[in-house]
């Protein structure tokens, strides 16, 4: 073990190379890019044959520190249940059950996606996709679900039908993240696979999925918006001190530093931006206070 300050010599970071290398199982052509030099030099070095040893040790001794700051760094406070997230949980588990669309929509970072990743850790019969702009199609929303399905067929027409019949009976439940991205004919899609699956879908997104679902009473759309079995629109409003003190009552102690951090949340920053302030306080100052907790959004331009 080395001591603060203490420069590590070519034998100990040989050592801390093979063992690193051993237990992260990466490569030593993926250690080797870590570094910033060649698998050959890595290996002339770990071999005792590098004719300049001392700049890859520097190197080493770098990354042994950024690995131990990694360790030590602090970490995003644990899932506990808001009344945001349980009105997410809400929503997917009536889909889950009833077979039916539910659409949960509102302000961002406020845990809906946060809640969507808990339910699918305890429940293996949720499938889950989230829909960036290059998956909003009909061919792209497919895509993601027949890879989370296991289904290698790569023609539309037959893609879409073996989803269909891998979904249908199985108890299974969908849930679409960042929705909004969809295209109307996309939603639409998803929600013929429902009728003809049976297997409920939970729509999760901002205000922009529920607009699209309405499409503002056309009658073309009436079929999309009559299968809408369930909504709810969550707010940085909705968020409560009961949320917050649930979220960070664990880490902060001072009642002022807590009143900053739900004032952050009912902020378009919203649950998100409180727990990028609580990180970055935390890893400067240590201890979550006021005056950190202060010095913080002023440095983070939050105002």
């Amino acid at each position: 073990m080395l001591k603060e300050n203490e420069m590590m010599t070519y034998e100990q970071a040989v050592l801390w190379i093979k063992d690193y290398i051993q237990k992260t199982g990466k490569s030593q052509s993926g250690v080797a890019q870590e570094l910033g030099i060649s698998p050959g030099a890595l290996s002339g070095y770990i071999g005792g044959h590098y004719k300049a040893p001392h700049t890859i040790t520097t190197k080493i001794e770098e990354l042994a520190a950024i690995n131990v700051q990694k360790k030590v760094a602090p970490k995003e406070p644990e899932f506990v249940e808001t009344g945001i997230s349980r009105q997410v949980t809400n929503a997917i588990r009536y889909s889950h059950l009833q077979g039916k669309i539910s659409v949960v929509y509102g302000d961002a970072g406020i845990g809906k996606t946060v809640a969507f990743r808990n339910y699918l850790a305890k429940n293996t019969l949720a499938i889950g996709v989230t829909i960036s702009p290059t998956y909003a199609s009909i061919t792209g929303v497919n895509e993601l679900i027949a890879d989370q399905l296991g289904v290698r067929e790569r023609v539309a027409r037959k893609q879409t039908a073996e989803i269909i019949n891998k979904l249908r009976g199985s108890g299974r439940v969908l849930v679409i993240d960042e929705a909004q991205h969809l295209t109307v004919r996309a939603l639409n899609h998803l929600r013929c696979i429902s009728d003809e699956s049976g297997v409920g879908i939970c729509m999760i997104g901002n205000d922009e999925v529920y607009t699209k679902m309405k499409g503002s009473g056309r009658a073309d759309f009436a079929q999309l918006f009559s299968r809408i079995g369930m909504r709810k629109q969550v707010l940085v409003a909705n968020i409560t001190k009961e949320d917050v003190q649930a979220v960070f009552g664990g880490y902060v102690k001072e009642e002022s530093a807590m009143d900053i951090l739900y004032r952050i949340c009912r902020t378009n920053y919203g649950l998100r931006g409180a727990v990028n302030v609580f990180i970055n306080t935390a890893a400067v100052f240590e201890e979550i206070t006021e005056t950190g907790l202060t010095k913080m959004i002023r440095e983070m331009n939050i105002g």
